[in-house]
């Protein structure tokens, strides 16, 4: 990727108020995020039949795949219902965004968390 930072967004950046503003919304956070990885926190959120569907129609068609594309999309949610909006919305999401292979992100255990916190503590001396 040509620029190669994260932008975040999550699904409510996407949804407008009016039809046609959520893909207008999705145009400009695509086009911002040209030469970079685009992560979309909780994109489950886009499963519904107005604004998230306009958003995740304009994803599929602006979003096609082909060699040289100048950006990375990540989508991120729960199982669950990321699975239910792939089945749900425009099949071209499935073919752009592999369903088969994704990658899961395990929950930290409170010990875990607690050691991070100690780790991180430590660092800052307090």
């Amino acid at each position: 990727l040509s620029g190669g930072d994260v932008i975040y967004r999550t699904a409510s950046d996407f949804m407008g108020d009016v039809v046609g503003a959520s893909a207008n919304q999705t145009k400009a956070i695509l086009e911002l995020s040209q030469g970079n990885v685009l992560v979309i926190d909780e994109a489950y959120a886009l499963n519904d039949d107005l604004y998230g569907k306009q958003a995740l129609d304009t994803i599929v068609e602006k979003i096609t795949g082909s060699p040289g594309e100048d950006i990375a999309v990540i989508m991120l949610g729960y199982s669950s219902p990321m699975l239910e909006m792939m089945r749900k919305q425009n099949p071209g999401l499935s073919r752009r965004f592999d369903v088969t292979n994704p990658w899961y992100f395990e929950d930290y255990t409170d010990e875990e968390l607690l050691l991070l916190i100690a780790k991180r503590s430590r660092e800052l001396g307090i």
